[in-house]
């Protein structure tokens, strides 16, 4: 499937916040997942939002309050995946 310029961008952008060790495992997951969630909703390409959805959800419960201070760095409202945060 198909990944909008800014999904990718966010997407390894975000890479870089996480501790080496649980990149690759985080990547898998997270771009499965995205992908997952768009290919069911008939979207494509993987959208900005879906991407970092599954990020958050690929990443260690115990790392990803880390990622709210760079999401907002990034211009993406915490808030706005405060149910990712808590899955």
């Amino acid at each position: 499937m198909q990944w909008s310029e800014e999904a990718r961008e966010i997407l390894e952008a975000m890479m870089m916040e996480l501790p080496l060790p649980v990149r690759d495992g985080v990547r898998q997951v997270a771009e499965l997942r995205a992908e997952t969630v768009c290919a069911e909703a008939g979207v494509e390409p993987v959208t900005l939002e879906a991407a970092v959805r599954a990020f958050i959800e690929a990443t260690p419960s115990d790392l990803r309050q880390r990622l709210k201070h760079s999401l907002s760095y990034h211009g993406i409202d915490p808030e706005d995946y405060d149910a990712a945060f808590d899955a």
